[in-house]
């Protein structure tokens, strides 16, 4: 014979009364945080954008690289990112004249990070 044990804990005392609060909502999932006023809301994010240029892509790599394990350290995340060749000149209106253009190299990234509760 099989012997079943209720998984409820029965008190003729309130819950209130216990230090226990009522939960008129279930927990909606990770990120989520639960107010002074009894309800759930969403983790809030802040976001910022590093962008670096140079000549040389190693340069932009390096500073990069830099930056974002600065921010890192600090909470930042990368979301996102984009690196960009660009062919420039010095003197737009000698754009056709051999040997004044260059290429320039550019990256951006967005971070993001949680906010606390307010």
């Amino acid at each position: 014979m099989y012997s079943f044990r209720s998984r409820f804990i029965h008190s003729s005392v309130a819950s209130e009364a216990l230090g226990c609060r009522v939960m008129s909502t279930p927990y909606p999932g990770p990120g989520w945080w639960l107010a002074s006023d009894d309800n759930w809301y969403p983790q809030r994010w802040e976001s910022m954008f590093i962008s670096q240029t140079n000549e040389s892509l190693q340069a932009v790599i390096d500073e990069a690289s830099r930056l974002t394990k600065t921010y890192g350290e600090q909470g930042w995340e990368i979301v996102g990112s984009s690196v960009q060749r660009t062919q420039v000149s010095h003197r737009f209106k000698d754009y056709d004249k051999g040997g004044d253009h260059y290429f320039e190299w550019s990256i951006v990234c967005t971070l993001k990070r949680p906010l606390p509760p307010p």
